[in-house]
């Protein structure tokens, strides 16, 4: 999907300007991403994220999709028809979406200036909040860390600045959308308080990483996840795993 402009009600728009719907405040999604999401809304959540990564479109958050339909039926019908032509695909409908007009708004605006990692409590993982800042500066982790006092450690990667955090049992679904990074220690009690029905949806979102001794055989819980092993070795991850990371990161944030 890649048209480089829509005309909506007569007038032309870029499929990357935002869009305003109510009850996701704190979240905006482009022309292009709703469009793409109407089409594909039939689909099983995981394949629909696939088609997403196939064709570089960020996703409709979960927990946005219901919110988002309902908004755009309860415009009455119209005989108004609405085009869009791509090199791929066509797509046709006969719904009055005039008003996304004036829902469009400035690319840039309302964008998440801090993000979430999450980290275990256990003192048993490599990392978590006494170590984290140092893990991503110089790739260090080790066991029998002391568990830390504070409740969030502040970091700047990349250009872009986060908050991580080992609580996250009172985040709404607004706090998730801005999580772009887990770490686990391969306990169910970690993600048992997490209060999320379907924790592989978070899996399938965010890059979750597990740590792995090299040599040392596998969690049998992690296994069934869709997580990421990383290897350490001497207490350390190399710098090509510590840069992998990085990016998974980013390229998280810039699909938002």
């Amino acid at each position: 999907m890649d048209p480089d402009e829509i005309t909506i009600g007569g007038k032309k728009v870029s499929p990357k300007q935002t869009i305003k719907f109510k009850g996701t405040e704190t979240k905006e999604y482009t022309l292009e991403q709703v469009l793409f999401y109407l089409l594909n809304k039939d689909k099983k959540y995981t394949a629909y994220m696939t088609l997403c990564r196939e064709s570089g479109i960020g996703k409709i958050y979960y927990t946005d999709q219901k919110i988002i339909v309902e908004e755009i039926e309860s415009f009455k019908e119209a005989t108004i028809e609405a085009k869009i032509d791509g090199p791929d695909f066509r797509y046709i409908g006969f719904r009055d979406y005039s008003y996304l007009d004036d829902l469009c708004k400035k690319e840039g605006e309302s964008k998440p200036t801090v993000y979430y990692i999450v980290v275990p409590q256990s003192v048993s993982s490599p990392v978590n909040l006494s170590n984290i800042k140092e893990f991503f500066e110089e790739g260090k982790c080790s066991e029998g860390i002391q568990i830390s006092e504070v409740e969030k450690v502040e970091l700047n990667i990349d250009g872009y600045k986060f908050a991580a955090v080992d609580d996250v049992s009172r985040f709404t679904s607004e706090d998730w959308k801005r999580v772009v990074c887990i770490f686990l220690d391969g306990t169910k009690w970690q993600v048992s308080r997490w209060n999320i029905r379907d924790v592989g949806e978070i899996f399938n979102t965010i890059p979750t990483f597990y740590f792995i001794k090299r040599g040392a055989p596998g969690n049998f819980y992690i296994k069934n996840c869709n997580v990421i092993g990383v290897e350490t070795h001497g207490g350390k991850v190399d710098k090509p795993t510590l840069s992998s990371i990085r990016k998974r990161i980013k390229d998280c944030i810039l699909g938002m």
